[in-house]
């Protein structure tokens, strides 16, 4: 399970935030999901220091409900002042807002991964008593001479290991992707906390400057 090239230039824009000099601005990222007018909007005002992130994510839960209206973003654009917002800021701001999102993205994805591997661990343990099953009939067979339904049973058996040999192989590809996914969402908890307090020492700086 690779990063991909948008995850790449989302930690590429990251470093380059929290490493280089910032000479020219970055595109800003924008929210491709559903309701698109209204969660643009809110996006946007984000990204562009209307809101700040509390709002943002009040109004986003109001908003995945499909309960947000124009009037709740009026309101805000009325009531928040609009103060002028250099191009690092929004830079910094973009960065976090493409953060927030591959992490909300990823722990979707994990539980729905989570929510799998728990099934196949259900079936595995049901394939294990099957299997126990056949086997002790198997013997019970042969104890009565019955060497055909012995064999039978023994077929079954090997029927229900060889179908445990592949979920098991399965289950533990699935266990290697939940345990990447943990490593990314670590780096980009790690660069999201990076690029916050980048942007609180330069708040700092704009006061300690006025």
């Amino acid at each position: 399970m690779g990063c991909g090239s948008l995850l790449g230039d989302l930690f590429y824009m990251a470093d380059s935030l929290l490493e280089k000099p910032r000479v020219q601005p970055l595109h800003p990222i924008e929210y491709r999901g559903g309701n698109e007018g209204l969660h643009a909007q809110l996006y946007r005002m984000y990204g562009e220091g209307v809101i700040g992130e509390d709002v943002f994510n009040a109004l986003r839960v109001v908003a995945d409900r499909g309960e947000l209206r124009p009037a709740d973003l009026a309101v805000h654009r009325v009531k928040v002042s609009h103060r002028p917002i250099s191009p690092t800021d929004r830079e910094t701001q973009n960065a976090l807002i493409g953060i927030q999102s591959r992490l909300a993205q990823l722990e979707r994805t994990r539980g729905d991964t989570q929510k799998v591997l728990v099934d196949l661990e259900t079936r595995l343990a049901n394939l294990d008593k099957g299997a126990a099953t056949k086997e002790q009939k198997a013997r019970l067979a042969v104890g009565e001479n019955d060497e055909d339904t012995a064999r039978q049973r023994l077929t079954e058996k090997a029927e229900l290991a060889s179908s445990h040999s592949r979920l098991a192989a399965q289950a533990e590809a699935m266990r290697e992707d939940l345990a990447r996914l943990d490593h990314l969402r670590t780096r980009l908890e790690t660069k999201a906390a990076e690029l916050e307090a980048v942007r609180a020492r330069e708040e700092l700086a704009k006061i300690n400057g006025m």
